[in-house]
């Protein structure tokens, strides 16, 4: 997001500075800033390669102030403070009202998983790699990476979680999941391939027609980077995500098998033509965008579709969908898991009653997590 003043006759920046301050902007209800009760500069919170900032932008040569640490979303100045909801990797959501003038705060409400503040949370580290597909950034791709607490001498085993969007981003949050595996020793690596929030315009703007191309390359290359680098076993690696990063996950292991040992695809995108007909309304016109426009554009349709590609998955991928998804519904985890049993794939299929795109009910989500748990048991760890 751009902050800027208008003056009448042209807009000029409120602050220079090379920073983020938004999400992405298809996600709806987002008040990223607010203005403060005298009008005079603005709060909002700054992304630093992930990680957020809450800071304070004088509308005038006055340099931005940084309030507090964190990610703080659904912003309101209001004279007793900025409220704001907060997280941190080893901060669970929490209501907060917090004083400009930093960084004193008043807790008003916390999350379900409150309390957890003294467990040994995982923090991330940003880390970068070279992506082989000619893109913006010359190249230059970036992540977090999260570790499981030390162990033996061996490598541990590592999982590539990718995110939604496929515009999304990977950030530096509280993150009940990523918790989960690196408490149980894996090593997570949260890929911002080209094409996600974050890293300015032209970097977002590479996913112009090039969803199931730039993401999927700069996935693999993220996982041999992070092989070369020791962070995780080679031969225990595996690939996740849901949605968008459910599509990125299928086509990783469909075009980049060698890589990993299984998958695990939540609702993922698995047949681009028949989404055009089955998504609702609000992302109708999206991948005219992303992919290109039909009916010119039908081999790449075609192409980057997972369906199209079902009969190069060697490994065994766990499928996990909602019946009452409307953004990716469950006639497209239907046709990938067809495909994928007849060319011979071991494929695991649940369906969960009741469920969108993503999970509200908290039986739903502990079964997610303990079934890919003891799934990655099986085909990766070999247990």
């Amino acid at each position: 997001m751009w902050i800027g003043r208008w003056d009448g006759s042209k807009a000029a920046p409120a602050v220079k500075e090379s920073w983020e301050h938004a999400q992405p902007t298809w996600g709806p209800g987002q008040r990223s800033w607010a203005w403060a009760p005298d009008g005079h500069s603005v709060a909002a919170c700054r992304n630093e390669d992930g990680f957020g900032r809450l800071v304070t932008l004088p509308l005038g040569r006055g340099k931005a102030r940084e309030v507090a640490s964190g990610w703080h979303v659904a912003l309101d100045w209001g004279t007793r403070g900025l409220l704001a909801v907060r997280s941190a990797p080893d901060l669970p959501d929490e209501v907060v009202v917090v004083d400009p003038g930093g960084p004193a705060h008043r807790r008003y409400a916390r999350g379900a998983v409150g309390g957890f503040e003294d467990a040994h949370l995982p923090m991330p580290e940003v880390v970068s790699w070279s992506g082989s597909a000619k893109g913006p950034a010359k190249g230059q791709v970036h992540g977090l990476l999260w570790r499981a607490e030390a162990g033996g001498g061996e490598r541990p085993p590592l999982l590539v979680m990718v995110h939604g969007g496929p515009t999304g981003q990977a950030t530096a949050s509280f993150n009940a999941r990523i918790a989960f595996f690196c408490n149980r020793g894996w090593n997570v690596l949260t890929p911002n391939y080209r094409g996600s929030t974050g890293y300015g315009r032209d970097y977002a703007q590479a996913l112009r027609g090039q969803w199931g191309a730039l993401d999927v390359s700069d996935v693999a290359d993220g996982i041999r980077h992070a092989v070369a680098k020791g962070w995780g076993d080679p031969d225990r690696v595996a690939v996740t995500g849901g949605s968008a990063g459910g599509f990125t996950t299928l086509l990783v292991c469909a075009l980049h098998g060698d890589l990993v040992a299984a998958g695990v695809d939540l609702f993922g995108v698995a047949d681009l033509f028949h989404l055009l007909d089955v998504t609702h309304r609000f992302e109708a016109r999206y991948l005219d965008h992303i992919v290109g426009v039909l009916p010119q554009d039908a081999d790449r349709y075609r192409d980057r579709s997972p369906v199209t590609h079902a009969e190069r998955i060697r490994v065994p991928l766990l499928v996990l969908q909602g019946d009452e998804d409307v953004a990716v519904p469950k006639s497209q985890a239907d046709l990938l898991v067809e495909a994928l049993q007849r060319s011979g794939v071991e494929v695991e299929y649940q369906v969960y009653e009741g469920e969108g795109h993503g999970w509200s009910n908290p039986e739903t989500i502990e079964d997610e997590l303990t079934r890919t748990a003891a799934f990655l048991d099986r085909h990766v760890l070999r247990r």
